[in-house]
């Protein structure tokens, strides 16, 4: 393919129409720019507007696991209980304080601070525990329990339940005196 040749008219508008297609630039007008970047300006702030609330959806997700594993320890501590005499119980590990006789009583513990850990943590407690335990009435009967942990370490129990509380988990559990 042969170089193309350059008109020599000197007139600027005459030699663009005489080049080949292949030699003329085309560009964006500044409207079209203008219009590009309005554009691309309103996709932006809308994506940085979800922002927050995709970062508060990472937290509390991160949250209610680190209290489902606390969840999860403490009802392992209840199923794992230990009695020197065969008749009064006490939870095993960080969760001693739960305890309770062989008599069907039901026996209520209230915002038990727990850490980061899934452990009783009173001075970086991150969550809130409660626990309801109505004991077996003999060593063969079954008990049952109510675990409920809260986030953050600032929410209460009341007999309605949670109260300053950005969310909570639970679960029942059903144990035999081991």
């Amino acid at each position: 393919m042969a170089a193309p040749v350059w008109p020599a008219s000197s007139d600027y508008k005459t030699n663009m129409k005489k080049l080949p297609l292949s030699l003329v630039t085309r560009a964006f007008s500044l409207v079209e720019v203008v219009l590009a970047l309005g554009l691309v300006s309103f996709c932006l702030l809308a994506v940085m507007g979800l922002l927050p609330m995709g970062l508060k959806s990472v937290k509390n997700a991160g949250e209610e696991a680190a209290a489902t594993n606390a969840l999860n320890q403490m009802g392992a501590a209840i199923r794992n209980a230990t009695s020197e005499d065969g008749v009064a119980y006490a939870a095993n590990g960080s969760f001693s304080q739960l305890a309770w006789r062989l008599d069907g009583a039901s026996q209520t513990f209230s915002d038990i601070p727990i850490g980061l850990s899934g452990q009783q943590d009173s001075v970086n407690g991150r969550f809130k525990a409660h626990v309801e335990i109505i004991s077996p009435a003999s060593a063969s009967a079954p008990g049952h329990a109510r675990v409920t942990v809260a986030w953050p370490a600032g929410a209460t129990w009341t007999s309605a339940g949670w109260t300053k509380a950005e969310g909570s988990v639970s679960s029942g559990l059903i144990f035999l005196p081991r």
